[in-house]
């Protein structure tokens, strides 16, 4: 029996799933400019012609690396700003940006090495440079409302303190205190400045 059109749907997303996971995980561990599409193929268990039926050179496939995860990310944001009213969204970023992190710490770390090398900044520095200025600016909103003096400087701060909370906790999932330093930090920048 011919399967049917949801069937195949089914299976060609399974397959760029496949391929996807197989280039995080080999431009994580080998880096961008060492990983050929013929290992993210074999990887992924497909031939490399069907692997370019999917997607056509492997800066493609960077790519959609990139959106797949910037969607995630962008999803659980949106909803945080869309469920919370301004000046109580900071709290809610925090806890969202650190749950996803605490949820898949094996994952993060991987994007986390990707971000990281030089030939996958030279492809994706700008999307990841507009991804950062576009949740500082949700920070400065919010930094706003609790009348600090230089809001924008407080952002950049809150920014590095994220990316660095990221870095500890990564080094060392198991006994990093994440709920304890997320907690302080929605103290430090949630609170109105006197």
């Amino acid at each position: 029996m011919p399967r049917t059109a949801e069937q195949n749907e089914e299976i060609r997303a399974a397959t760029r799933a496949a391929i996807l996971d197989s280039a995080m995980r080999l431009f994580a561990e080998k880096g961008y400019a060492h990983t050929t599409t013929r290992n993210i193929a074999t990887e992924a268990g497909l031939s490399v012609g069907l692997m370019y039926h999917y997607f056509s050179n492997k800066e493609s496939l960077l790519q959609a690396v990139f959106d797949t995860v910037m969607a995630r990310i962008d999803e659980a944001i949106t909803a945080v700003l869309q469920n919370n009213p301004p000046g109580e969204r900071l709290a809610g970023l925090l806890h969202t940006i650190f749950d996803l992190l605490a949820g898949e710490p094996e994952f993060w770390a991987l994007f986390y090495m990707l971000r990281t090398q030089p030939a996958i900044m030279a492809v994706l520095g700008d999307d990841f440079r507009q991804r950062t200025a576009s949740l500082r600016a949700c920070f400065v909103e919010e930094l706003e409302l609790t009348d600090r003096t230089d809001p924008e400087l407080e952002a950049y701060y809150l920014y590095s303190v994220v990316e660095g909370t990221i870095q500890q906790y990564l080094l060392d999932p198991a006994s990093y205190p994440l709920a304890a330093i997320v907690e302080k930090m929605i103290v430090q920048f949630g609170g109105k400045q006197t």
